[in-house]
């Protein structure tokens, strides 16, 4: 959404005599005059004081005053030109998480843009797609500022109506917290390919809780603790608010809603599920499924998105939580009330998954990817590993960036890659620049590609193995998406000729 803010410094002139307007006119940058097509979104990072719940105050970083940031809205094909104003202490930029952007429009400092300085601004213009539920966040030392709020939803609404039977949308943007203020949760080490969505592993209680409170020193302004260790997160957000201060959703009977779920934590994978009823998934990081899938919990790891479809039958009061042992107490949940039902407590989460339909990558058989020619794939095979006894050190191929070794490839190639995970924790492999395929996990081939831009590789030995064609040229990163895993080594290029 377009920022209320003014261009910083046009006033300054004003002093001479001048009309404002002259001035304005003047001091006008190159970006101020939007051509036809193009459509103007102004964002500014700044320092924030954030209440995540009542009592619970931070120090956080904001796109334009807020927690996440604007929703930005857009039409497939739309242009866009995104002012970025950065009012931090230090560099930031914006990386358009799922959006086939030009390469120096990517937000990677270092690898496509100069960082923006304090003061500065970057103007980033490209042609919104494809469609589906996507998202934008900083680039620029993830470890601080993704941990401390700088992300915010980005829907590109497809050229062509869907035909999706849903009465309206609610985004819900799942985020967690180191705030110093509680006990700390257990990282999610296992990984969610197979639907499991564990939080332990035999790792667990060598590597577990790395909480003790002060190991991070709370989620503020240099907060972070020493060394590259996980934060000891506590608290768990909705759209920013955690339990009690999360805003309650009123459905009427009979209402379909489409909900977009957005994973932007650092650590967690959330185990989703709204009490009473059944989640049917339609899409898989913005990419539609051939058909809906009914399933009672989806496991949603970092930077992972899924659309799912919330059929309101059940008169009454429920919560939609999150499974993970501790999230829901940790304020990962919110209140979903009918009509008469307002004032009602909804009943305590359940956390026993067992029985439950649980969402896995077996499960969706996605539309075709396009840009895939006939003919073999050049392979690769990346062992994932790192990590152990606590180690801050992340590798691919026993190497860290930026000496682990590029996937060089010509445009129009076909890739197919096979991640092999040998360390304790799970990884959300993301490729930057295009999405691709998943044909594999663990072993086994799925019953039809799965179309997606981020995938979780389990811990202790998982595998999966994806397939993209090499359409958007530059170079790209390829991570773990987990900050103190991309940071700590786990990241590489694909280079597009």
């Amino acid at each position: 959404m377009t920022s209320r803010r003014r261009f910083v410094g046009a006033a300054a002139t004003l002093a001479l005599g001048a009309s404002a307007t002259a001035a304005r006119r003047r001091l006008a940058p190159a970006w101020a005059d939007e051509p036809p097509g193009v459509r103007t979104i102004r964002l500014e990072t700044r320092e924030v004081l954030w209440e995540l719940a009542p009592g619970r105050t931070i120090r956080a970083m904001a796109y334009n005053g807020r927690i996440p940031g604007p929703e930005i809205r857009a039409r497939e094909g739309e242009r866009l030109r995104i002012v970025l104003t950065n009012a931090l202490s230090e560099p930031t930029t914006i990386h358009w998480h799922g959006v086939d952007v030009p390469n120096a429009m990517d937000g990677v400092p270092g690898v496509t843009q100069k960082p923006v300085q304090p003061g500065e601004t970057f103007v980033y213009e490209f042609e919104a797609r494809p469609a589906g539920t996507r998202w934008y966040h900083t680039h620029a030392t993830e470890h601080r500022q993704l941990d401390l709020g700088l992300a915010g939803p980005f829907v590109i609404e497809p050229a062509a109506p869907e035909p999706l039977p849903a009465d309206r949308e609610v985004t819900l943007v799942l985020d967690d917290w180191a705030t110093g203020a509680g006990p700390a949760l257990p990282p999610t080490r296992e990984g969610v390919a197979g639907g499991r969505g564990e939080p332990g592993g035999m790792m667990s209680g060598m590597m577990g809780r790395r909480g003790m409170g002060g190991m991070m020193g709370g989620r503020g302004m240099g907060g972070m603790m020493g060394g590259g260790r996980t934060p000891a997160y506590d608290t768990m957000t909705i759209n920013g608010k955690a339990w009690p201060a999360t805003e309650p959703l009123r459905v009427r009977r009979g209402e379909r809603l489409r909900l977009r779920l957005i994973n932007a934590s650092a650590e967690h994978t959330h185990v989703l599920r709204v009490a009473g009823h059944a989640l049917r998934v339609t899409h898989a990081d913005g990419n539609p499924l051939a058909a809906p899938v009914e399933v009672d919990a989806i496991p949603i790891a970092p930077s992972e998105r899924y659309d799912a479809l919330l059929h309101a039958e059940r008169p009454g009061a429920w919560f939609l939580y999150c499974t993970q042992p501790g999230h829901a107490d940790a304020g990962e949940r919110l209140a979903i009330t009918y009509p008469g039902h307002e004032g009602a407590a909804p009943a305590p989460p359940a956390l026993d998954v067992s029985g439950l339909r649980l969402w896995h990558y077996g499960l969706g058989r996605g539309r075709a990817l396009p840009g895939v020619t006939p003919g073999a794939a050049r392979t690769w095979d990346l062992t994932l590993g790192g990590g152990m006894m606590g180690s801050d050190r992340w590798t691919i191929n026993g190497k860290v960036y930026p000496d682990t070794d590029p996937l060089r490839l010509r445009r129009g190639e076909r890739a197919r890659v096979r991640f092999v995970n040998m360390s304790p924790e799970a990884h959300p492999m993301h490729l930057h620049g295009q999405s691709f395929a998943v044909l594999g996990v663990n072993g086994a081939r799925l019953p039809a590609p799965l179309v997606k831009d981020s995938v979780d590789v389990e811990a202790h030995m998982g595998s999966v193995v994806v397939e993209f064609a090499a359409h958007n040229l530059g170079d790209w990163l390829l991570h773990c998406h987990k900050p103190m895993h991309m940071e700590g080594g786990m990241m590489t290029l694909v280079t597009i000729r």
